[in-house]
């Protein structure tokens, strides 16, 4: 009997409907997770500014504005425009506060620190980047 004919060596099919469901189950699932964890973590709602540990100011990020915090190490200007904010300007020598550039989801954050300033975007869930403090 030749194995075309459905004798003990026939080739089986490689997914069988059973398989395919599960697998199609799995995959829908893997894309749930995904889109919950590493989508969109939220619109920020909020911008709060922090010197040395203490808030400043909390600002909604639905109003356009420039504000200057004073530091320890100088002034840092802080932007807040269409819905993101940004450290526009920071006495910190290599600038790394600035290098962070706009932040506009739920638990981003951007820190100078010679100035000790701390700029958060506030929503009620945070965006999940794999970096954990």
């Amino acid at each position: 009997m030749s194995a075309a004919a459905g004798g003990p060596r026939a080739r089986r099919a490689l997914l069988r409907p059973a398989d395919a469901l599960v697998l199609a189950l799995a995959l829908a699932l893997l894309g749930g997770l995904y889109a919950r964890l590493w989508g969109d973590g939220g619109a920020g709602a909020e911008v709060r500014i922090s010197v040395d540990g203490r808030e400043f100011a909390r600002l909604p990020l639905t109003e356009a504005r420039t504000v200057e915090v004073p530091g320890p190490a100088g002034i840092t200007v802080v932007e807040v425009r269409d819905g993101r904010a940004r450290c526009a300007a920071s006495p910190g020598p290599q600038h790394l506060c600035e290098r962070a550039g706009w932040l506009a989801r739920g638990g981003e954050v951007a820190i100078g620190l010679p100035n000790r300033v701390a700029i958060e975007i506030l929503a009620r869930e945070r965006h999940f980047d794999g970096f954990t403090y």
